[in-house]
């Protein structure tokens, strides 16, 4: 809810209690995800000055395969994993535009093999041979005509617009080369019934969807995450993304959570004005 420039309370619904409550405070955060807060400032009639509420949702380009290192080669394990980050020499955000995630015994360090009885059967699959994969992640600008579009009431479902983009297109032949000589390197060979193809991970397969609710001039939240138009209003997700970057962005949203949280502690509010506490 909104008087002006403020938000002045947030209603809720309760699950457990089953009842509809009010909350008030000072600041406000909103961080639903990418989804649901660009679909909660829709549904709350929140200004838009910049037209950019709920559009721009992007998620980057993701390629990967699986392999094996058989038994015998140097590089075979069979109780222990690795999981390494790399990225080109040169890479900017136009050029070399991805990382690399190499992962050796990967069945020992993700979560669907956690499970003994899934473990033991995927091994019993594999042979002894050591389960590996290659993961290349793009760097990937905003698409502007992908977009989340509310109709109705908050219990209807956002109609969601999303493409994939086409950042990795013109790295493709480069990323094959360096994903056959990493493969070789290792002695690797393919796992039975399938092939070292690159294959395209799905959109939104691992939830790294941006940018509905995105940082900058433009935009509609300032540098220290202030939502424009509302005063004590600021959103804290991957919503306020500039761009899907080739990193996955845990660590970085983490860091802007803990930057927000000071810079939220430092303010002081006053009815008319924000200031710096000295």
């Amino acid at each position: 809810e909104t008087s002006g420039a403020q938000v002045t309370a947030v209603t809720a619904h309760d699950l457990i209690a089953n009842k509809i409550r009010k909350f008030k405070a000072k600041q406000v955060v909103l961080a639903a995800g990418t989804l649901e807060s660009a679909k909660l400032a829709k549904v709350s009639g929140l200004p838009n000055p910049s037209g950019k509420l709920g559009v721009g949702l992007t998620d980057h380009p993701i390629y990967f395969t699986h392999f094996a290192i058989p038994q015998g080669k140097p590089w075979h394990r069979t109780e222990t994993c690795s999981k390494t980050l790399s990225r080109h020499k040169q890479a900017s955000t136009t050029h070399h535009t991805y990382n690399v995630i190499l992962e050796l015994g990967a069945d020992l360090n993700q979560g669907r093999y956690i499970d003994l009885d899934t473990l033991e059967k995927h091994r019993q699959l594999k042979g002894e041979a050591m389960f590996c994969e290659i993961v290349f992640l793009f760097n990937a600008p905003l698409l502007d005509a992908n977009k989340l579009e509310q109709f109705g009431p908050h219990f209807a479902k956002p109609e969601v617009t999303v493409a994939r983009s086409p950042a990795a297109n013109l790295q493709w032949n480069e990323i094959n080369v360096l994903k056959n000589q990493i493969i070789a390197s290792l002695d690797g060979i393919n796992i039975a019934g399938e092939s070292l193809d690159l294959h395209e991970a799905p959109l939104g397969g691992v939830a790294h969807e941006v940018g509905t609710l995105r940082l900058g001039a433009g935009g509609c939240v300032d540098e220290n995450l202030k939502y424009f138009g509302c005063d004590n209003l600021f959103v804290c997700d991957l919503s306020v993304f500039p761009s899907s970057p080739a990193a996955n962005p845990t660590l970085t949203l983490a860091a802007l959570a803990l930057r927000l949280a000071e810079h939220l502690r430092t303010l002081v509010y006053t009815k008319k004005e924000c200031f710096l506490r000295p």
